[in-house]
């Protein structure tokens, strides 16, 4: 990081994680026993409460009035939490060196330097914390809070319509087909019936001539079926479209967004 700026200037500015998401604001720095450099500051990550999360500087390079860090937001906010109103204990000062010696680099966690956070008490944190404290309050530039912070709220609406579209075709056609009849026709025909009959005496004088041979004719008649065809229409067939109208049951899923207040362990707060 930057050597030209006093651990007072960083207090009230924010520290950006590697991605340049605001990971929360400074609240204190502490110095290096040994260098007396800026090693540690700490930053409130929660909406509420009065605790505290350590980030080492190492490896840290500023960005514009900010500092970036080696580390993503959650990892950051993931760290052990200090108490703001007492001094850091040395169980505390190792759990949250070898928190972030498990999460990144030996130099971003401090491990080369034993001193990289000094202990509870000793001067390293009183020095830098009422250092700081003096610039911050002389000179603080850092952004202004907030009163209230405001997120809009969307969700889908779902609007159904209906489209006409065509759902097929229908067409009216005339064939020709062919069927079988069978009818019973009565049928007239002449026949030869012979009768014998007495001659008499008309008879007798009609024929009084020589014998002779003598031959008449007539006709015989007989009926056969004839089969004749028209065309006769029987019958007209209409066809007209009509409108129907039925019902269908239309479900699916729509997306709405939800804001819940949450404090910084990401629990829902009563508020």
């Amino acid at each position: 990081m930057a050597r030209d700026r006093a651990p007072g200037d960083l207090i009230g500015h924010h520290v950006l994680d590697e991605e340049g998401h605001n990971v929360g604001k400074i609240k204190q720095v502490y110095l290096d026993d040994e260098t007396n450099e800026p090693s540690w500051v700490s930053v409130e990550t929660g909406l509420f409460g009065r605790n505290e999360t350590l980030v080492p500087l190492q490896g840290s390079r500023p960005k514009e009035e900010d500092i970036q860090v080696p580390f993503d937001k959650s990892t950051v906010k993931d760290a052990p939490n200090i108490d703001a109103d007492r001094h850091i204990s040395p169980e505390e000062e190792r759990l949250v060196r070898d928190y972030y010696a498990r999460h990144g680099s030996a130099d971003a966690s401090g491990g080369e330097r034993a001193g990289g956070v000094p202990p509870a008490g000793m001067g390293g944190r009183a020095g830098a914390a009422g250092t700081a404290g003096t610039a911050g309050a002389a000179g603080d530039t850092g952004r202004p809070e907030a009163d209230d912070i405001s997120m809009v709220r969307s969700e889908e609406r779902v609007d159904i319509g209906v489209e006409r579209r065509e759902a097929g075709h229908a067409r009216l056609h005339k064939y020709v087909e062919t069927e079988q009849y069978d009818e019973t026709v009565p049928l007239h025909h002449d026949e030869l019936q012979m009768e014998r009959r007495p001659v008499t005496d008309e008879t007798r004088a009609d024929d009084a001539g020589d014998m002779h041979e003598e031959d008449q004719t007539f006709t015989l008649y007989e009926e056969r079926p004839v089969v004749s065809k028209e065309r006769v229409p029987v019958e007209e067939v209409h066809v007209r479209k009509r409108d129907v109208t039925r019902e269908e049951h239309v479900q699916g899923e729509r997306r709405r967004e939800r804001i819940e207040l949450e404090d910084e362990d990401g629990e829902p707060s009563g508020s």
